[in-house]
């Protein structure tokens, strides 16, 4: 599904990654591993072709995800450290306005909000939600994703056990199912059959 080849990644003066090779398959989920400071949200933005590598590139099924960005961003969820919600506006005005935006389908969201613990707090603005709250209205979006490609950065970041226990299932779940998940963490998260790629 996803290679990278040959990426060479800096920050500054400084090469994070030289030579980085990666292959992310159906139905597997990769976990990105290392201390702050090493690159992981960095190589995840070039992965998600949000930044571009010094040298090497990333291919979708064989094709550079330069040559064919929209085939690529069709395929992709991608999550990051940020929520990427208007506090302004409740979990459901925020999702809905989200999956239009990707011309994803909106019937759903009221049903994934409520899967993800969020019922009878939906209709809140989401300054009024917890920071794990929060994260779960973001996260909320796997529920009703048909894309193949899951790209996390700390996904399970403010949740709470339940929090992290339903998005292990949601994952596991996405696997089974022939997608692939590439995802940061510090702490072990849906291990089981999880490969793990550790960055130094």
């Amino acid at each position: 599904m996803l290679t990278a080849e040959g990426l060479v990644i800096t920050r500054g003066d400084r090469v994070l990654l030289r030579g980085f090779d990666l292959s992310v398959d159906p139905g597997e989920r990769v976990h990105l591993k290392g201390p702050n400071g090493v690159g992981k949200s960095t190589l995840i933005k070039v992965l998600c072709g949000l930044r571009r590598a010094e040298e090497g590139r990333v291919c979708w099924h064989g094709t550079d995800i330069r040559h064919d960005p929209d085939s690529y961003e069709r395929s992709l969820l991608y999550i990051g450290h940020e929520n990427a919600l208007n506090p302004d506006l409740s979990a459901v005005e925020n999702l809905h306005s989200l999956q239009a935006i990707l011309g994803c389908e909106t019937e759903g969201v009221e049903r994934a909000l409520q899967d993800a613990g969020l019922k009878g707090r939906m209709h809140l603005p989401c300054r009024k939600l917890s920071a794990g709250q929060r994260r779960r209205a973001a996260l909320s979006r796997l529920l009703s994703s048909r894309h193949p490609l899951w790209i996390l950065d700390e996904p399970a970041a403010a949740l709470d056990a339940a929090g992290r226990a339903w998005l292990e299932a949601m994952m596991l779940a996405h696997g089974e199912a022939g997608g692939a998940v590439l995802f940061s963490a510090h702490e072990p998260l849906a291990e089981a059959g999880c490969r793990v790629v550790e960055l130094t």
